[in-house]
């Protein structure tokens, strides 16, 4: 695995858990699932991404997909 996003990774947990913690949510199984929630939603959304870019050149040439997406019809 590429240790920086093995990095990345870690520290998004860790900033999610602080988040939680401010909240009172610490510690919590409230904490567990909204971390599981959020790392699914970011693998459905790079996984929707990879596979518009596919379909689409324009998506794929884009600087920003997500705005390209956006501008289709």
């Amino acid at each position: 695995m590429d240790l920086k996003i093995k990095e990345k990774t870690i520290s998004l947990i860790d900033s999610l858990k602080s988040t939680c913690q401010t909240y009172g949510m610490g510690n919590d199984g409230n904490e567990y699932k909204i971390i599981t929630q959020v790392f699914l939603y970011k693998y459905l959304n790079d996984k929707f991404g990879y596979e518009i870019k596919k379909l689409d050149k324009r998506i794929a040439s884009a600087e920003k997909w997500e705005i390209a997406y956006s501008e289709l019809s």
